[in-house]
């Protein structure tokens, strides 16, 4: 996919003041940007750190009709020679963008791809894909990745998140009922990493629930993305390690 939100604007990363919130110089003059992702980003966003932000303000195809308290938003980081993009929502419009054109094989059986579809009152997943003829279905949840270690080895999550236990334990159940499938897709938006794998130290609990949900019908994949300051997309699948 190609940023559709107008070129990206280079700046130099100060400071994050809170899990939503940094400070970015930009030309010359600090200015108050939205994090896009709630993960620690520690080896991504630090104090000289090189990023790229979305300006909400400064391009004609931006959305300038809803009042924005920031004008930028961090989108990518610059790590060891490669943009690395840490904006979680554009995970699963890599997910989207890929089964458009067919190159999502666990999902080419389902020709209805619908975003945002929730469960209940308390859950909402990435997708629910449909086969119109057959009456099959499939709940789809998508992970952003983006912290990947010295071996090439990505870990997800980057902070403590029972939001993610809580997901895989409902496609666990989901997945016991006739004619569903379940899936969760990491999308690894570093291209360093050479696979996922559970980030025990920073959440147990999540490397717990994600290995018992292997053992049942869910299927767990993974792809990574290839990023740059034009854009992004998935290139190509990467193991899942348990």
């Amino acid at each position: 996919m190609k940023w559709s939100d107008g070129p990206l604007v280079i700046g130099t990363f100060v400071e994050r003041l809170h899990r939503f919130g940094a400070t970015v110089q930009v030309d010359g003059k600090n200015e108050y940007c939205h994090v896009t992702n709630s993960g620690r980003l520690s080896e991504l966003l630090y104090p000289g750190a090189k990023v790229a932000l979305v300006d909400h303000q400064g391009h004609p195809l931006s959305n300038t009709k809803t009042p924005r308290k920031t004008r930028y938003a961090v989108r990518l980081a610059y790590y060891k020679k490669k943009w690395v993009c840490i904006e979680a929502n554009i995970a699963p419009k890599l997910l989207k963008e890929a089964w458009d054109r067919g190159k999502v094989k666990s999902l080419k059986d389902y020709d209805q791809l619908q975003a945002e579809v929730p469960l209940n009152t308390h859950t909402r997943f990435d997708f629910q894909a449909r086969n119109t003829k057959t009456g099959e279905k499939a709940w789809i949840e998508v992970k952003c990745v983006t912290l990947v270690d010295e071996k090439g080895v990505g870990h997800f999550p980057d902070a403590p998140s029972e939001r993610a236990s809580k997901h895989l334990r409902e496609l666990m159940v989901l997945s016991r009922k006739p004619k569903t499938k379940c899936f969760v897709f990491f999308v690894l938006q570093n291209p360093l990493g050479q696979g996922v794998t559970p980030k025990d130290d920073t959440d147990p609990l999540f490397g717990k629930t994600l290995r018992q949900t292997v053992k049942t019908k869910v299927q767990v994949e993974a792809f990574r993305a290839d990023v740059d300051l034009k854009g992004s997309e998935l290139k190509q699948a990467i193991p899942v390690w348990l």
